[in-house]
């Protein structure tokens, strides 16, 4: 216990060594100048308040320890950020972070995705899958950030970089393909989110994780029978654009429609092995020999070698391609899963958009 207050008053110290700083009842900020660090301390609290009420539907408590932010503030760096902490029993501690980026991506878009991490962290009392935490983090960014990992997607899902959602579902570490997973992630969360909002969204998380059980979760929350027949629906949203959603969309009348023989995209189940491919519903109510799910459909029978399992990347080829808007992943591919609760290795949360590299980050961690 004393070597923990020990370490978070060198931290303090350290902070207070590298500029102006800043001090607010659950984060203590530390910028180039006193206007920056007060104006990071106070949206800081803000959108802590917000976006715990946004999400969970009631404010959070105080945390025991405040955490320090590092801020590098400029138009040449890109935006990200890195949050680290441990549990303790369910609790985190420990909370450090380092943000980055031009002054408007920094309160716009880092700070809440990092602080959203922090408020999922506290109230899980655990790490969550990666697609969720990172889904939802970046759903709280700017306008233009998520317009970005929109055409980010397309451009992964037509070359065949896209990860199939019983792999996705199961990932307890990030994939050496990180980028597809971020945008991914936003996209099934955002696809979700519209269907039920964000506190429906977080009960769903919950439920899977307690359960572990996704195909029960998802047909609990949203009534879908799979994460095969969620996988090809979705599919179809991101091919139509990612239009808008509400209750009454054609798309979501799934009731009525009528299961196909075989799909193009075909998953396990979530609690099964993936040798056996799941049978899925068609996603539209017209199917004909010239739907896209029909090419999709022919597509795998003509590729599909016997026993072989059915969990292959997702891909939109049958999409135009997008404009090379793919980046090279920024983020070392050494990044480790944070602990379960009890352990006492620092978990880390980073983030950071396509361009340049961030500064001064821990040595492992997750965005």
């Amino acid at each position: 216990m004393e070597a923990r207050f020990f370490s978070a008053a060198l931290i303090a110290a350290s902070l207070l060594s590298l500029g102006a700083s800043h001090r607010t009842q659950n984060f203590i900020v530390s910028a180039p100048t006193p206007e920056v660090a007060r104006a990071i301390g106070e949206a800081g609290e803000t959108y802590r308040r917000d976006l715990a009420l946004e999400w969970l539907g009631r404010e959070l408590p105080p945390w025991q320890d405040p955490c320090p932010i590092r801020v590098h503030v400029g138009a040449h760096l890109g935006a990200g950020g890195a949050t680290s902490f441990m549990f303790d029993r369910g609790r985190p501690f420990g909370w450090q972070m380092t943000i980055q980026g031009s002054y408007e991506r920094l309160m716009d878009s880092v700070l809440p995705h990092e602080i959203l991490h922090m408020i999922f962290a506290t109230h899980f009392g655990r790490p969550l899958p990666r697609w969720a935490d990172e889904g939802a983090a970046t759903s709280v960014e700017h306008t233009s950030e998520k317009t970005k990992q929109s055409h980010l997607l397309v451009n992964f899902l037509t070359t065949g970089r896209g990860i199939a959602f019983n792999q996705m579902f199961a990932m307890k570490e990030y994939p050496d393909d990180i980028l597809p997973l971020y945008s991914q992630g936003f996209s099934l969360a955002r696809f979700l989110i519209a269907q039920g909002g964000k506190r429906k969204f977080v009960d769903f998380v919950g439920d899977g994780m307690n359960w572990n059980n996704w195909t029960a979760a998802i047909n609990q929350h949203y009534g879908y029978q799979s994460l095969s027949e969620l996988q090809v629906t979705w599919l179809d949203w991101v091919r139509q654009g990612s239009p808008h959603l509400d209750p009454q969309s054609p798309l979501l009348a799934r009731q009525n429609q009528v299961p196909e023989s075989a799909s193009g995209i075909q998953l396990a189940a979530a609690s099964g092995t993936a040798s056996e491919p799941v049978p899925v519903r068609n996603a539209v109510a017209s199917g004909g020999a010239g739907s896209w799910y029909a090419r999709q459909r022919d597509m795998a029978h003509a590729s599909r070698v016997p026993g072989s399992s059915a969990d292959a990347p997702l891909d939109l080829r049958s999409s135009p391609p997008a404009a090379s808007d793919a980046v090279q992943p920024l983020i070392p591919s050494s990044l480790t899963r944070p602990q379960e609760p009890g352990t006492m290795q620092p978990t880390v949360i980073q983030w950071q958009s396509s361009a340049p590299p961030l500064v001064a980050l821990p040595a492992y961690g997750y965005h």
